[in-house]
């Protein structure tokens, strides 16, 4: 399939066949694309169509970052797919997808203003931490876990576990294992609980970076990771950011906020567990956490606004918790709050 890959970002005559193929643009329209930045994963333009804007997506084949890593460009169907699914469960949560070519492997979607709909990380990084709203993310994420659990119809649609080794168990826990022997073998262990472990369905990459507060609440986006497995990973990524964040917070009372957002979404999803006994999910989540930490600093996807001093401090504390290996999410939330000073 790569040789017979189209650019779409280098190749304007493409994009418009796929938009006249959607029934997006007609003859006599004006229209131009603009590229939109933010993803590593994916092209993603802003597609102007006279006074209506769309949002076109298309799978890379490498990801764009400094580590070599490659990607099924099937993942889009995926994406797609999870979108769809979870259109039925919680719309607002949600672009509306306005076309699908699976020849090009994009699709075009909503385009959703950055003046109505703010890119939650660049909020919580600016200090602009709102505890409901993370209360308000953990309460959707239970649902869309809720209404898809044990459910085999949906287990064989997303039956993407190729998709999801290639692009986060081995990227974030495989590769820390090939740079962290010490810990190596327990990693090696949660990373295939994960792989094996069945019961909802799962986005793969609940990171503040794609999700927006928009008007009517959160907005999922990026959906590519989608995959039938262990709910306890998306509600683990999520929180790994709040931690990450803390580190380089300006003021104690955005650390202190950020690990109040911390504990609302994690007591809000784990308030509405029913698919499972909480304790059984509290302690894959809380195994998970540390080893995403880590993966944060030393895995394929490193995050970036972390400098030399906050990877070292980082890469410390996340030895600490594999050491102590606690089951409960609180417990690292304590953990946490001595490790930044509160």
């Amino acid at each position: 399939m790569g040789n017979s890959f189209i650019d779409l970002s280098a190749e304007q005559n493409a994009i418009h066949d796929v938009l006249q193929n959607m029934g997006l643009l007609h003859a006599g329209n004006s229209w131009h694309i603009t590229p939109l930045t933010g993803g590593v994963s994916s092209n993603i333009l802003k597609v102007t169509v006279g006074n209506r804007q769309f949002c076109l997506k298309q799978a890379l084949p490498t990801l764009k970052v400094a580590k070599e890593w490659h990607a099924p460009l099937e993942r889009v169907f995926a994406e797609i797919d999870w979108m769809k699914t979870v259109a039925g469960i919680e719309p607002n949560a949600v672009p509306k997808i306005l076309g699908v070519d699976k020849k090009n492997l994009c699709f075009v979607m909503d385009y959703l203003p950055a003046e109505h709909y703010h890119n939650w990380k660049s909020q919580l990084l600016n200090g602009e931490i709102d505890i409901g709203f993370a209360e308000q993310m953990g309460g959707i994420l239970n649902n869309i876990h809720k209404k898809t659990a044990k459910n085999n119809e949906l287990a064989a649609l997303f039956a993407y576990d190729d998709n999801f080794f290639s692009l986060r168990l081995d990227p974030y826990l495989g590769e820390i294992t090939r740079n962290c022997s010490k810990y190596s073998d327990y990693i090696l262990s949660i990373l295939h609980r994960t792989q094996t472990t069945k019961i909802a369905l799962v986005h793969g990459d609940v990171s503040p970076k794609n999700i927006l507060r928009g008007p009517d609440g959160p907005v999922i986006l990026d959906a590519e990771c989608a995959w039938y497995g262990d709910p306890a990973f998306d509600l683990a990524f999520c929180l790994n950011h709040f931690l990450l964040k803390s580190v380089i917070a300006k003021s104690k009372i955005d650390k202190e906020r950020l690990l109040a957002a911390f504990q609302a979404m994690s007591k809000k999803y784990i308030a509405g567990i029913n698919w499972e006994p909480t304790e059984d999910f509290n302690l894959r989540a809380a195994t998970l956490l540390p080893c995403l930490l880590l993966a944060r600093v030393d895995g394929k996807s490193p995050a970036e606004y972390l400098q030399d001093q906050d990877v070292d401090r980082v890469r410390r504390a996340s030895y600490t918790l594999l050491d102590h290996r606690y089951t409960q999410l609180k417990d690292i939330q304590e953990f946490w709050k001595k490790e930044i000073g509160l």
